[in-house]
This record gives C-alpha cells, structure tokens and sequence, in this order.
C-alpha cells in the first residue's frame, strides 16, 4: 500500500490536480507559475524524462508529486525549500511532507550528526524509517515492485563545458545577470510589501541597492541584535544614507526568553522535520513586530541568503586533496567516500546539500509561520551557475565578489563600510592555520571559548541564550562552548526524546 500525505499549508498550499500535486510559484522559461499553472505543465500521460526535463527548467520554489499508473515521481526543487519524505516498511510506503513518529526507532548515528552540521547527513532523518529527498533530488517509486530510486537531477557545481573568462568578462557578464535577477524579483514581488533583514555584512546590503537602483519600492528593512553592535550601527547608517524605512529590536533578555514559550514551542514542532535545527535568530525579531503590528500587510520577505557562500565564503585557501578527510575534520562527520566528488566542487556540492539547504534554507519556515511570504533571489538558476563557474581563484576569501561589489555598488552609493577586521583576517589567516594545527588541543579550544565569550562579538545576545539553554539540559556535565547553534541542537535533540519517547 502506498498512501500520500500533503498538509503543508503555510501562504503556500499544494494544489491537487488528477493525480498531480504541486506546491510553490517558481519560474518556467521566465515566466512566474502558481500552482495551477505549475500542475498544468505535467501529464500524468508523459514519459519520466519528459517530466525530469521540466523539472530541471523550473527555477524556484516548488515541489512536485506525479502519480501514474506504473509510478511515483517526487521532485524537490534546487534549495529543497519544501521538503518531501519517504517512509517505507514491509508492506507499505508514506510519501509526505511531514514525518509521523509512530513505530518509529531514532537513529543514534545521526543524532550524533546532527550535533555538529546542525541537521542530517544525505538522505537520512533523525527516525530510521523515513528518508528525505535532498536539494536537486527526484524519486522514482516503482508501484509495482515498491522500489525506491532516488539521483539528483542537478548537482551543485561548475559546469563541465563552461569557458573560463577573464576578470573583466565575469563582470560584464554579472551585470547582464543582475538584470535578469531583477525583473525576476519585480515578478515576485508585484503588488506586495517587501521585507528585507538587514545585517552589517554585504550580501543584504547588495540586495538593497540592486532593488533602489531599479526603483522598486514598498521596501522595509529590520535589523536585530545588540544596540552597539557593529551590524546595528552599519544597518542603520544605510538605511539612512538611503533613506530606507528601518525597524531595529534589540534582543534583550526578555524578548530571548520567547524562546521558552508556547509559541516557540509550536514554530519549533512544526519546522523541524526531524532533520533540520529550527532558525532561532529571526524569530524573536518577527515576534517582536508582530507584537507591535510592525509588520507589512501583504508582505513578501527576501533577503541574501548564502551569496557570500557561493562566492567563496565556504572554500579555505588550502590545497585540499581530500574532501572526506577535510569533511572530518572540519565538522567530525564520517561520510561515505563514494558519495561525494574528491574535489572542491564535490565538497560544495555536499555542503549545499546538507548544512544549507536543511539548516540555513529551512529558515523561510519562521517566515511562513508569522504569514509572511518569501523568496530567495540569489538562488536564480543562472544566478548560482555564475558563481559555480568561477575558477577558484576568483572564489577564494570571497575576491572578485568583494571586489566587485565595493567598487560598482558600494562606493557609489558611499556605504563601503567593512567588516570588524576584515583586513587582519585574511592577513593572519595561515598563522591560525597552523597555531589550530600545531597547539594542544586544550589550548585552542581554551582560546576558542574566550572568543566566544567575547561581549564585543556577541551581536544578538546569544551568550545569554547559551546559558538560559544550558541551564534545561538534563546533562549537566557538557562543557560549555558559547556556540549558540550547538547548545541549541542538544536542546531540540532532548526535546524530540522526550516528547516523542524515541529510543
């Protein structure tokens, strides 16, 4: 028996039509689809790979799943933005969009997974019995047989046959693709208010210039965290010198018990997906303003996401060799060496895959769950194959993107404010390398605390959140390490045994 279970229903809907069920608004071949149009695009009469071709064409957020006669196709899109599970035992299967815990057994190995990459590796969930498909994966569920295949049908790296290009040609050709990402983001956002979040950093204050520039208006930033933060005091200048309407909630102890309540407890239950760590970070800040009835009728929330990963942020300037050994030791997370590409591009590719689109990616669920719509533009198809395609060079400490976005955005709109250290950073670089490398462990995890205990590094408050945390763990005798994502992961992970009594 197979039996499908879709109840996802947060501003987005599925949409059932015959025996296609679709949900999400993405692109195809540049024009926008909502879910009657996207269901419209497939027959239940065509061929699979007709179905995988349109699925590869469509640009956005979406999940589709097809039901024929012989089969199942499930497809999630390229970011895994609604996430589909599988659950198969002896004599049935569940295809859903969210994991029932009944007769189910936790699994330890990714529990211990969990802890340090802040969701599930590969496929798997924290329940045995239920897999999820992964960022650019279909399934294939053979009705007959109940045979499950599952491929990826886009990896997230460079194109075999692209040309290198100079640097001058790259910049051309990224100013020809902020066109394309601009009308896309006119598209999206017709006819609503737009949220932006703010940081210090540049990939937002990007996104802001390239939406001013275009004269597209309705625009609201909010930025959160401590007063005299370096990511308040900038954010505010920037929205001044462009007089930007700006909102910013200080993450007081008060408002960081929320999440403590009911309404924490609820958002956590419904977005975890026994799989990926709930976004903490936002929610406080969308709580506040809704509180306050700060927040945009008809709003449409985007922001920039991950840009400074795909340009670079994620690579170290090493002659790596070995990824699953890089993997290792960077995360202590064992994977299987026949799963992943020994190179850079096998790396990102996996690290997309997992520490993005189930960790950072699953934080559009805290803006569905306050109403509020989203999209994510730095996501465009051609957009991430720009970056993908870079050679390393380009890549490494983030040069042509920092570059680039300095002296045609920044300069010109005089907010080329840098980062705390940004220079002494990458100066001193090698030498951490080789202190992290050559000290006694005791010595830099010492040298590692006391920085994250650092007041002045704490922009949202999250050395209280660690302790009030810490404090309703039942295991008393974990060390204290002040990253808030770590301390945050044993509480959910304690949270899930004992609501669910998993064992």
């Amino acid at each position: 028996m197979i039996q499908i279970k879709l109840a996802y229903h947060a501003v987005h809907h599925w949409h059932q039509s015959a025996s296609i069920a679709v949900i999400g608004n993405p692109f195809y071949e540049d024009e926008i689809c909502n879910e009657v149009k996207l269901a419209s695009l497939f027959s239940i009469d065509d061929a699979i790979e007709s179905h995988l071709q349109k699925i590869k064409k469509l640009n956005g957020h979406f999940s589709v799943v097809i039901e024929s006669n012989d089969y199942i196709l499930l497809a999630v899109d390229k970011m895994r933005t609604f996430p589909i599970f599988i659950k198969k035992t002896t004599n049935s299967i569940c295809i859903s969009d969210k994991i029932y815990v009944d007769e189910c057994h936790y699994n330890d190995e990714q529990a211990e997974v969990f802890k340090k990459i802040y969701c599930t590796e590969g496929n798997h969930t924290l329940l045995k019995e239920w897999k999820q498909l992964q960022a650019g994966q279909y399934a294939i569920i053979n009705k007959k047989d109940s045979t499950i295949f599952i491929a990826d049908y886009y990896q997230h790296k460079k194109n075999k046959n692209y040309e290198r290009k100079t640097e001058y040609e790259s910049k051309i050709e990224l100013q020809q693709l902020e066109v394309q990402l601009i009308d896309k983001i006119k598209k999206q956002t017709r006819g609503k208010n737009i949220l932006l979040p703010l940081s210090g950093g540049y990939d937002s204050r990007y996104l802001l210039l390239l939406l001013l520039s275009n004269k597209i208006e309705n625009i609201t930033c909010f930025t959160y965290g401590r007063s005299e933060s370096y990511e308040v005091k900038t954010a505010e200048k920037i929205c001044r010198k462009l007089n930007v309407k700006w909102h910013f909630i200080e993450y007081t102890d008060a408002l960081l018990s929320r999440f403590f309540t009911d309404e924490w407890q609820q958002y956590t239950q419904q977005n975890h997906a026994f799989s990926s760590l709930p976004h903490e970070q936002d929610f406080f800040a969308l709580s506040y303003l809704k509180s306050k009835n700060l927040l945009p009728k008809n709003a449409i929330l985007i922001n920039g996401f991950c840009q400074d990963g795909i340009a670079g942020s994620i690579f170290e300037p090493i002659i790596q060799t070995d990824v699953v050994k890089y993997i290792n030791n960077k995360y202590g997370v064992n994977i299987d060496t026949s799963e992943i590409e020994n190179s850079w591009d096998g790396y990102q590719h996996w690290f997309i895959q997992n520490r993005v689109s189930k960790f950072i990616i699953n934080s559009v669920r805290v803006y569905t769950y306050f109403g509020i719509d989203f999209y994510l533009p730095f996501w465009e198809n051609n957009w991430i194959q720009f970056w993908y395609n870079l050679p390393m060079s380009f890549k490494i400490q983030q040069a042509f993107y920092n570059d680039y976005i300095f002296k045609n955005w920044f300069e010109k709109y005089a907010i080329s404010y840098r980062k705390p250290n940004y220079d002494t950073t990458l100066k001193y670089y090698a030498i951490k390398k080789i202190a992290k490398k050559y000290l006694p462990k005791k010595i830099t995890k010492f040298i590692q605390n006391k920085n994250s205990q650092n007041i002045n590094k704490d922009a949202n408050n999250t050395l209280f959140l660690y302790d009030a945390i810490y404090n309703k763990l039942n295991d008393t005798s974990i060390s204290k390490n002040y990253k808030i994502n770590d301390i945050h992961a044993l509480y959910l992970l304690q949270q899930l045994k004992q609501l669910f009594q998993l064992k």
